[in-house]
């Protein structure tokens, strides 16, 4: 409640969403505290995307909320708030308090079990108990996802997965300046000097050789990184200790979903809790190494991730029809499987499976929209003269066999665009303050 009420005043948008992510862990815990540890799962991974998603969409906004003036309107606003929630707050009390029949509920442990072969609640009534419910939400998901996509994207959504062979020479995240090289191409600088022992004092450098030069740095780069697309980063981007953790825990959470996936229907899980935490790990790659490390991560379209859950949620709930059932109906087959011991496998995971892969797919979608895409932009609109960049890379190259170090390469980057004139601050304007 401090935080919700905190948010509310708080005038930084940053601010704001890092405290409307506390009211929201706090409502997980009160979900723990009540006896639902699935509820309490599922919030605490849907607050945790919800969060990155946020701060993708702050990258391209102002820092502050608008600067309103301080009227006595604030508090009749204010009392119209809190007379809302507690009437609100009242109505759910009243409501509860004022059954005259025993709520439907009571009898979902008994029928989820004896219906749905299954003993988590929560999972049957997703993908049995309230199956169309459950479909109507991914299609939802799908049609969202496609809406941001569509908003965002300024070239053909279903182009090819951006790799980091695709990077060449040019760092990530470096405000679109060609002031800031990524690592390949520092590494590219360095050797150039042992390779031009016929003129040691020649500006240039063949196309052929600078091409060798970027194989060999990226051979040599292999084995010294602790993430796929480490070597396109601008050196200053890079956060050693977040790609670490990255190498050290994506695998483990990629395991852990289909964990979830495959013990949902009788512990707390589920394809939609396993595609989350799917979603966070792909998250942390992007986080750690850019765009060209979501490639790497998941080098496949997300439509067509959403597509294929979608249809093999579908399907399952169409197969029973061939066998005389009914729409989404389940069913479930024991055996024994000798060393495996006693498997009981109901059909109602290929349903599961496919809100697994909505999931992920859409987590992966509003990366490459709000993430991958929106960088991409920022990197073409920052570089207003791409032919500078082009010859700075060259001139980069040159100094690097001149000096033989990745010192003349950051000079030559650095002198290829002259830096704006400092505009004098304002301490009126809000965003100088």
């Amino acid at each position: 409640m401090v935080a919700a009420v905190a948010a509310a005043r708080s005038r930084r948008r940053l601010k704001a969403v890092l405290l409307l992510g506390v009211s929201g862990y706090g409502v997980a815990l009160l979900y723990e505290l009540q006896g639902a540890p699935d509820l309490a799962l599922t919030q605490v991974l849907v607050e945790t995307v919800t969060l990155v998603v946020f701060v993708l969409v702050l990258r391209r906004l102002p820092a502050y909320f608008s600067n309103r003036p301080l009227a006595d309107s604030r508090w009749l606003r204010a009392g119209l708030g809190i007379a809302v929630g507690t009437l609100v707050s009242l109505v759910a009390v009243l409501a509860l308090s004022s059954r005259v029949a025993a709520p439907v509920s009571e009898y979902f442990p008994q029928e989820a079990y004896d219906h749905g072969y299954g003993k988590n609640i929560v999972n049957v009534t997703l993908v049995d108990i309230r199956a169309w419910d459950t479909m109507g939400e991914i299609s939802v998901l799908l049609v969202a996802a496609t809406g941001v996509a569509s908003l965002i994207f300024l070239r053909v959504r279903t182009a090819r997965v951006e790799r980091a062979s695709d990077a060449g020479a040019r760092g990530v995240w470096t405000e679109g300046t060609p002031g800031s090289p990524s690592l390949l191409a520092l590494a590219q600088a360095a050797p150039v000097r042992s390779e031009t022992t016929a003129d040691p004092n020649t500006d240039t450098v063949s196309e052929d050789k600078i091409q060798r030069l970027a194989r060999q740095a990226a051979t040599s780069l292999r084995n010294q990184r602790w993430i796929s697309a480490a070597a396109t980063l601008a050196p200053q981007r890079r956060s050693v200790i977040l790609e670490i953790a990255t190498r050290l825990l994506f695998h483990t959470m990629m395991v852990f979903s289909v964990f979830l996936l495959f013990s949902g229907h009788n512990a707390p899980g589920g394809g939609f809790a396993g595609g989350l935490v799917a979603g966070i790990a792909l998250t942390l790659r992007y986080l750690a190494g850019g765009r060209y490390e979501l490639g790497e991560a998941a080098p496949v379209n997300a439509g067509v991730v959403m597509g294929l859950g979608l249809f093999l949620s579908a399907g399952a709930g169409l197969v029973p029809l061939l066998f005389g059932g009914t729409i989404l109906e389940s069913a479930v087959v024991e055996l024994d499987a000798g060393p495996l011991g006693h498997i009981k496998f109901v059909t109602t995971l290929f349903f599961d499976m496919g809100v697994y892969l909505v999931v992920i797919g859409l987590v992966l979608d509003v990366l490459r929209t709000l993430g991958a895409e929106l960088d991409r932009q920022a990197e073409v609109a920052g570089t207003a003269r791409p032919e500078i960049a082009h010859d700075a890379s060259r001139e980069a190259v040159a100094a690097g066999s001149r000096t033989g170090s990745t010192a003349g390469a950051t000079a030559a980057w650095s002198s290829a665009e002259p830096a704006e004139p400092a505009r004098p601050t304002d301490p009126t304007r809000e965003e100088d303050a």
